[in-house]
């Protein structure tokens, strides 16, 4: 993987124009390249150019269904975080690994999540970079043991994964865990980690009853452990020309509206079309709706500049259905 930030791109973000941002990364001197007449570079010069401050926070992607996109957007957003120079751990969880043979590493030879915690080893010792400024803790099928070993012995779930991950903050801006699509000990220690549960839905009847499904699973553990969890869905595969993708935004803002993730991902075939190349929706220096999309969605996770969904009509889609359900209403 190569992922790329345009100079244009980032400025587009902060709101500054393209030749004030090209003028600093002049001045100071940093690593940039050129590709018919577009300016672009990665993680360390947007660290140091673009000099965002950003508040360590601990994500999962979490839902009671499979093929929503978890492990895509997962993916995609931890390298748009990492473009912006945020400091990026991605966490695999998944027994099927998903997330880890989309980043390209082979995990045979590293510690995963249940052999760290069997033998009482350093999250550290697991931890692979994938490139400057993105790291993963990868996973292979022997995690699907996580469930029934976090329950035989009885590690607390509201310490076993925070004692490990939560002190990670201090290295990095941002810490994503992809989780298994089901219920279980290890999920819900995974909530019990996160300062907030991001449930990507699609428009489809399972896909809502795995939303409600997980929704319940966390407020019992919340009444059991006394904390609140923050829940959020994401309106995945969007497609503004069938009647299912509107009825699923309405039942989202009715049931959801001040969580709701205010971004929404558009039906691309681009997620699966980059990762069986191995790279990513932004080793390209093409627009794309994927591109455009992840972008927002990363902008508003991490509070990036001015973001305004009002602006365009691609950011504008849950206003106009809230307009839609005020008139019928």
């Amino acid at each position: 993987m190569e992922p790329k930030m345009l100079l244009s791109e980032a400025a587009e973000a902060l709101n500054v124009t393209s030749q004030a941002l090209h003028n600093q990364l002049k001045r100071k001197n940093l690593l940039s390249n050129k590709s018919r007449n577009r300016v672009y570079f990665g993680h360390t010069t947007s660290r140091e150019l673009l000099g965002l401050n950003f508040n360590s926070q601990i994500m999962s992607f979490q839902i009671v269904k499979g093929g929503t996109g978890k492990t895509s957007l997962c993916l995609a957003v931890g390298i748009r975080a990492c473009l912006y120079g945020a400091s990026t751990l991605l966490v695999d969880l998944d027994q099927q690994g998903n997330l880890t043979k989309a980043c390209r590493i082979a995990s045979q030879n590293k510690p995963i999540m249940i052999e760290l915690i069997n033998q009482r080893l350093s999250i550290e010792e697991g931890i692979v970079p994938v490139f400057d400024g993105l790291d993963i803790l990868p996973s292979r099928i022997e995690n699907a043991l996580l469930d029934s070993n976090l329950m035989l012995k009885r590690f607390p779930l509201d310490r076993v994964y925070r004692e490990m991950i939560f002190p990670l903050k201090k290295k990095y801006d941002l810490i994503l865990i992809d989780c298994p699509p089901a219920l279980g000990s290890s999920v819900a220690a995974v909530a019990l980690t996160s300062d907030r549960v991001i449930c990507p839905v699609t428009p489809s009847e399972f896909s809502l009853e795995g939303l409600e499904i997980t929704k319940t699973e966390i407020k019992n553990i919340e009444n059991n452990f006394k904390v609140s969890i923050p829940i959020s869905p994401i309106l995945n595969e969007f497609d503004a020309r069938t009647a299912l993708s509107h009825e699923t935004m309405r039942f989202l803002l009715a049931s959801y509206d001040k969580n709701l993730i205010r971004s929404v991902v558009r039906k691309s075939q681009e997620f699966e079309n980059v990762l069986t190349k191995g790279i990513s929706i932004f080793d390209t220096l093409q627009n794309t709706t994927a591109k455009e999309d992840v972008d927002l969605l990363t902008r508003e996770l991490l509070g990036v500049g001015e973001f305004a969904l009002e602006q365009k009509n691609v950011k504008s889609t849950i206003e106009k259905e809230k307009a839609k359900i005020a008139q019928y209403s």
